[in-house]
């Protein structure tokens, strides 16, 4: 009976432990949380000894969460620095030097199209004049007579940046496109409309698109953002991401 008392009290204690265990909400890229928050949650959590409650709303608003006081902890998928200007740029006033950067972790980004279409390779000139809108034709690069669409997230999404860092020195894709809340809707867009070339994390494939290849390889940082230094319990989360992604 002892034994039975005491087997039931101990469950009961690690029930209350894991009822009571802290919950960091986490905004941002979903690059971050595809690539490594996501797949390695549990991992994460049990490491911290908390709860995470993950939103991927994107980089730029992920960020505006985290200054607005709604989260400790945001993710972004590009240079804070590029977030920060992204993020003036639409009107947002703020004291950047409170935002301290927390590298977790890396990932690639690809470029992908509708199976149908017999281009396959491109090279890094050839994808930077289609997204300055200078290559505006499939037929230009070998394709088929078909006007080229682009598809990617909104201005500010971390993919977007780094790809406009890389193959547009920073300026702004000009070339005709259509812009996604998200990765995983650019892939079900790419595999239903045969003009299109989309932008997207690598992590985010699936066998309804073709990778397009090139011959320069953009790698994302993955990066978790706190407001001034991270709390015990942050700090905890920022540690156990840096572990899981080999940081």
């Amino acid at each position: 009976m002892r034994i039975r008392i005491a087997v039931v009290a101990l469950i009961a204690a690690l029930g209350s432990a894991a009822a009571h265990a802290e919950t960091v909400e986490v905004h941002g890229s979903t690059t971050v949380s595809s690539n490594l928050l996501t797949p390695k949650k549990a991992d994460i959590e049990k490491a911290a000894g908390v709860e995470l409650q993950i939103v991927g709303n994107g980089s730029g608003r992920g960020l505006a969460d985290l200054l607005e006081g709604k989260v400790k902890l945001a993710m972004i998928s590009a240079p804070l620095a590029d977030e920060v200007k992204s993020l003036k740029a639409k009107g947002t006033s703020f004291d950047e030097t409170k935002l301290q950067p927390h590298q977790v972790g890396a990932a690639h980004v690809a470029f992908i199209v509708h199976p149908s279409n017999p281009v396959k390779t491109l090279g890094a000139a050839q994808v930077s004049d289609i997204l300055s809108g200078k290559i505006k034709n499939w037929k230009e690069v070998g394709g088929p007579d078909k006007p080229i669409i682009v598809i990617c997230a909104g201005k500010g999404d971390g993919v977007r940046s780094m790809v406009e860092q890389d193959f547009l020195g920073g300026a702004d894709i000009v070339a005709a496109k259509r812009e996604m809340p998200n990765a995983p809707q650019a892939v079900q867009v790419v595999s239903q409309l045969p003009q299109a070339i989309g932008i997207i994390s690598r992590a985010s494939l699936t066998s309804s698109v073709a990778e397009l290849k090139t011959d320069k390889d953009v790698v994302q940082p993955l990066i978790l953002v706190t407001l001034g230094e991270p709390g015990p319990e942050v700090a905890k989360v920022i540690a156990a991401a840096k572990a899981a992604g080999g940081e």
